[in-house]
């Protein structure tokens, strides 16, 4: 099964690198209103990703790495019955903050994307260190409250519920 799994990775990036491919793929996406392309948001970014596929990837790879430290960050704050609207809050600001990251942050993924940190998509306790402090600094104080305020409602609400429950 694993292997399947390699195998189908590798057809989907074989995929990605043919043109007409991706171009078609974009037109559906129009076509259905919503993105269907697992995360790569080509409408958006079909330029981009045409002028240089590989680098892209690489970003979207770092991209992704970003966000499991930043889940990583949450489940370490033990949020309990606020974790799941805390991360359904923290990741939409974090995917608008990585589509147009501030300039420190661009710099910060850049110097990552050359360190090659996603050649094999794991981390030394160093590269986490760095990738925390990147999430820290790509989230705005504004977006943390944001999050936090997620994680008290969902709280509330469950106590809410159990009091009636218990009525």
């Amino acid at each position: 099964m694993e292997k399947a799994t390699e195998e189908t990775a590798v057809n989907l990036m074989q995929l990605m690198l043919d043109e007409d491919w991706v171009r078609e793929a974009v037109r559906i996406e129009e076509e259905a209103g919503c993105d269907i392309g697992a995360g790569f948001d080509l409408g958006a970014n079909l330029g981009e990703f045409l002028q240089n596929p590989a680098e892209f990837a690489h970003l979207l790879e770092l991209r992704s790495l970003v966000m499991g430290e930043f889940l990583k960050l949450l489940a370490s704050w033990d949020l309990g019955a606020g974790m799941e609207a805390a991360v359904a809050c923290g990741r939409q600001l974090l995917i608008e903050r990585l589509h147009h990251p501030s300039p420190e942050a661009q710099q910060q993924l850049l110097a990552m994307l050359s360190e090659e940190l996603t050649a094999e998509a794991e981390t030394t306790k160093n590269d986490a260190s760095e990738l925390r402090f990147l999430v820290r600094s790509i989230l705005t104080h504004s977006d943390w409250d944001a999050i936090a305020e997620a994680a008290a409602n969902a709280i509330r609400e469950q106590v809410m519920r159990q009091q009636q429950v218990g009525v």
